[in-house]
C-alpha cells in the first residue's frame, strides 16, 4: 500500500468542488474518517493502518457520482445501493483494489447473498461483509453519519444507530451488539 495516497486528487475527479454532491461528500467522508481513526487508535493500529483508514474511508463512497439520488446532488441512473458496487470500479480503475473492498463491502453490518435476493438489491449475489479490522472500523463510524440535508453533521447516538441496523434484522443487531463492544464510539 501507498502511504502518498492523493485522495483528494481522486474525489476532484469525480466530484466538482463547486457541486452540491461535493459539498455533500466532504462533511460525511470526514466524519466518517474522524470516528474511524479514532477507532483505530483506540483499538490500537500502527500508522500503516491508521493511513489506509484515512484513505479509504475518505473514498469510500465515491461511487455516489453514479447513482439517482437528486436531493444530495446525484444524478446518475442507477439505485442508490449501487453507490458500492460503483465506488469498487472507480477505486480498481484508479489502481486502488483495497480501497475498492472497502467501497464496496462497507454495506452497514455486513449482508449476506441470501438477503441481497430476498430484497431484490442491486448487488452482486454474494456476501458483503467488512473483513479486515480497517474494513470493519470505516463501516462502523459510516453507521453514525448521514449524507441527507439537515442530519450531515449530528452524529446518531447508539440508540439510534442500532435502531437503523434493527431494521435489517437480528443478525445485525446481533454484529451491532459485537462491534459496539469492541469498537465503541
Amino acid at each position: 500500500m501507498s502511504t502518498n495516497i492523493d485522495y483528494f486528487s481522486i474525489i476532484h475527479a469525480y466530484l466538482p468542488p463547486d457541486s452540491l454532491v461535493y459539498r455533500v461528500y466532504i462533511p460525511h467522508v470526514a466524519a466518517v474518517t474522524t470516528m474511524a481513526i479514532r477507532v483505530g487508535r483506540r483499538l490500537g493500529l500502527d500508522a500503516k493502518q491508521l493511513r489506509f483508514i484515512e484513505e479509504a474511508a475518505m473514498l469510500h463512497d465515491i461511487g455516489i457520482v453514479r447513482v439517482d439520488a437528486p436531493q444530495i446532488g446525484c444524478y446518475g441512473e442507477l439505485p442508490y445501493i449501487s453507490h458500492l458496487t460503483e465506488g469498487r470500479k472507480i477505486l480498481e480503475h484508479e489502481g486502488l483494489p483495497r480501497h475498492a473492498r472497502v467501497a464496496a463491502e462497507h454495506v452497514g453490518l455486513g449482508i449476506t447473498r441470501e438477503e441481497i435476493l430476498a430484497q431484490g438489491l442491486a448487488l452482486p449475489p454474494h456476501d458483503l461483509f467488512p473483513q479486515t479490522i480497517e474494513e470493519q472500523a470505516i463501516s462502523w463510524a459510516d453507521l453514525f453519519f448521514s449524507k441527507m440535508p439537515g442530519k450531515r453533521w449530528c452524529q446518531r447516538t447508539v440508540a439510534e444507530a442500532r435502531q437503523r441496523a434493527a431494521q435489517y434484522g437480528e443478525r445485525q443487531l446481533e454484529t451491532f451488539a459485537v462491534w459496539l463492544a469492541r469498537f465503541g464510539t
